[in-house]
């Protein structure tokens, strides 16, 4: 359900009333088109969830084991979503061939969209400096090339 913008959430009562609270005030219902979407995915067939399960397992730790062997940069293994936060902290000082620091999480996703054809988010759009968000949504082929232009953008850093 990608992108339709709804969800649910279960837990302690008390941490469901804190969250209504937030949520009433920031956003709205979703729309009818929506709302179908959801009961058609709550109700339909369940078989292939155990299918995507396993993909986006698969890409997930192909993702993270990548980054991890990135001189520079750390990730830690998500237990849900579709996308990674990577540290960029042990690139921050280092300068590009062009003699661009590497002063941000901003810099860098900036230094891998305009040299590299990379494109990722900074972790400071989040609250999250300096990490950069990756997702992993996409076929192994395209995430294979991701990292491997990523690898040599690290790799060319001084």
């Amino acid at each position: 359900m990608t992108g339709w913008r709804v969800g649910y959430g279960g837990g302690p009562r008390e941490l469901i009333a804190a969250i209504a609270v937030v949520q009433s005030q920031s956003t709205t219902n979703p729309c009818s088109v929506s709302q179908a979407a959801a009961i058609a995915a709550l109700s339909g067939p369940q078989d292939i969830l155990a299918e995507r399960r396993s993909a986006f397992q698969r890409r997930r730790d192909l993702v993270v084991d990548a980054l991890n062997a990135i001189d520079g940069v750390s990730c830690r293994r998500p237990e849900g979503a579709f996308y990674v936060f990577a540290s960029c902290a042990g690139l921050i000082g280092r300068r590009t061939q062009e003699g661009t620091e590497i002063d941000s999480d901003r810099t860098f996703c900036r230094y891998l969209l305009e040299r590299h054809d990379v494109a990722v988010v900074p972790g400071s759009c989040f609250g999250l400096a300096p990490f950069f968000r990756l997702s992993y949504a996409t076929s192994e082929q395209n995430l294979r090339e991701a990292i491997r232009r990523i690898t040599n953008a690290c790799k060319e850093l001084s």
